[in-house]
């Protein structure tokens, strides 16, 4: 609970209490008007009805100068305590990240966190180092309640069911790469829906809408898959591909998580280029004008520049 009386406030307006305190600064109907850029007659008539509002004369006339009242003696202080309160609020804040002491939740599956979170944070800690970034793990589905909640800031991922309304920025557009053991299966160099439909698959479940692409996708073309285990992570993968005849269809941004040292694994993007899905940053409208949110939105987009081109750099062979 607080004192504020809302119905008298009404009778005020700021505009009102500047009046006030150019009145009792400088004695001087004329001089306020000439401060507030307004004619003599409508600071007369603020005049008169700052008296009504207070019961007090506020400035009485003594020979040629105006003199305050004791009330008004008093009001000064504590006005002008106010206005320049009032002052700083309303100003823009100058933004340093160097200075923040702050939080940012976000949503990210585990291959991105695998691939972006490192240089993400190397970034964070040269540029921001208040500021803690905290990852969860969450459905697709769920990332927008969770903005409209406050329960997260911001989510990187697939969102292709994603309101139109959220604040979002596009960070890279990710095809879908086909990953074996090349000890273990022979896959021809160019890809066709059918030379992917034949041998059993790998699925993980992260994926989310993006699995169901790569089934539409064949069944566009008749085809159907045939996924003998799901798994709930990437990184089960090699493991499995290692021991049997099998493949798995993932985003290519899984390469430098999934091909690192030397574990056989091979990958081979799919001839058709329209199999592919748009990785991007989404935040609640709300934080648009935030500096803190722009600042991050920044990072993201430069980080996720930085790593699809080392993945240009490290996996030409197969991009």
């Amino acid at each position: 609970m607080n004192n504020i009386d809302a119905v008298q406030l009404r009778k005020l307006d700021l505009n009102s209490l500047v009046a006030l305190h150019a009145l009792l600064s400088t004695r001087s109907v004329s001089q306020s008007a000439e401060r507030l850029c307004l004619g003599q007659p409508a600071v007369s008539h603020i005049l008169k009805r700052l008296r009504a509002l207070t019961g007090d004369e506020l400035l009485c006339r003594h020979g040629r100068r105006m003199e305050l009242t004791p009330l008004a003696e008093a009001l000064l202080p504590p006005l002008e305590a106010w206005l320049e309160q009032g002052q700083r609020l309303l100003r823009p804040q100058v933004f340093d990240p160097a200075a923040l002491r702050a939080e940012y939740r976000l949503a990210m599956p585990d291959l991105l966190e695998a691939a972006l979170l490192p240089a993400l944070i190397v970034a964070l800690q040269g540029q921001a180092p208040g500021l803690s970034l905290q990852v969860v793990a969450m459905p697709a589905g769920e990332v927008e309640d969770a903005l409209e909640r406050r329960r997260i800031d911001g989510a990187i991922g697939y969102f292709p069911h994603a309101s139109a309304r959220l604040g979002r920025q596009a960070l890279f557009v990710s095809r879908f790469v086909c990953f074996y053991h090349a000890a273990q299966i022979r896959m021809p160099q160019t890809l066709r829906a059918e030379d992917l439909a034949r041998p059993p698959h790998i699925h993980t479940s992260y994926a989310g809408d993006s699995a169901s692409l790569v089934d539409d996708y064949l069944s566009g073309q008749g085809l159907k898959r045939r996924v003998i285990a799901s798994t709930a992570s990437l990184l089960a993968i090699p493991a499995v591909l290692a021991q049997l005849p099998a493949v798995a269809v993932l985003p290519d941004l899984i390469a430098g998580v999934l091909r690192r040292g030397d574990n056989g694994l091979a990958a081979q993007r799919l001839a058709d280029a329209e199999l592919q899905i748009g990785i991007e940053h989404l935040w609640h409208p709300r934080r648009n004008a935030d500096p803190l949110q722009n600042f991050f939105n920044a990072l993201v987009r430069d980080q996720s520049a930085r790593l699809a081109e080392r993945w240009q750099q490290s996996f030409g062979d197969i991009f």
